[in-house]
């Protein structure tokens, strides 16, 4: 069996996965401000669309945590 090199994404910006021949899913996981691990998902056809709607949500969720931490000192 021959090694094939995976396309890895950079820590922190979600993975796209191939859920059925018409569906992608772009899912991201960070940990919220109480500490729990939350899952934040997007869909779209192709993968070519999962990309902007994918760092569009990452950058909303970003900004929500760093919030929920501020408000909570």
């Amino acid at each position: 069996m021959l090694a094939t090199k995976r396309n890895l994404r950079k820590s922190g910006t979600g993975g796209i996965y191939q859920l059925n021949d018409h569906l992608f899913e772009g899912r991201y996981t960070p940990t919220n401000a109480q500490g729990k691990r939350e899952v934040h998902t997007v869909y779209a056809p192709t993968r070519e669309e999962v990309e902007p709607l994918l760092e569009q949500m990452i950058e909303e969720v970003r900004k929500r945590i760093k919030n929920d931490k501020n408000s909570k000192n």
